[in-house]
């Protein structure tokens, strides 16, 4: 919380402040209103895609270090490319490090995206706060 005289912060539970003594305004907590996850769900205010893509990623993440193990350890898959055993087992090297790296850069982009989203609705939550204590300053 930043002080309306000197714009020093302070912490959330502050009263006053520390370099200009300004009282601040008591904190008015949000009303307790209980609304269903289902009506958050089925109006998309409950967003299920971030902790899916979290899930997705670590099966992801599995599996992409286990084709990297198995082809640097299995003597089958060497027997089967033409390429020979060592160009084999760099492959899986090169799987298990620039593979989990990649589908880990894809999905935080998934992520990211809706991180925006959460950003956009508080800005236009407080923008709207805003313009409500704007009128009520006028009147």
């Amino acid at each position: 919380m930043k002080c309306p005289q000197c714009l020093t912060d302070h912490d959330v539970s502050a009263t006053k402040c520390s370099v200009c003594e300004h009282a601040f305004a008591p904190q008015q907590g949000k009303s307790a209103r209980y609304v269903s996850f289902y009506a958050e769900y089925f109006a998309f205010r409950e967003l299920v895609t971030p902790q899916l893509i979290k899930v997705v990623y670590i099966v992801g993440t599995c599996f992409i270090t286990a084709a990297g193990l198995l082809s640097i350890l299995s003597p089958e898959t060497l027997n089967e490319y033409e390429a020979g055993p060592i160009l084999t087992r760099l492959g899986g090297i090169v799987v298990l490090l620039v593979g989990n790296l990649v589908w880990r850069m894809m999905c935080e982009g998934a992520i990211l995206l809706f991180s925006l989203h959460e950003v956009l609705v508080s800005i236009d939550t407080r923008a709207k706060a805003l313009v409500l204590q704007g009128k009520s300053n006028r009147q």
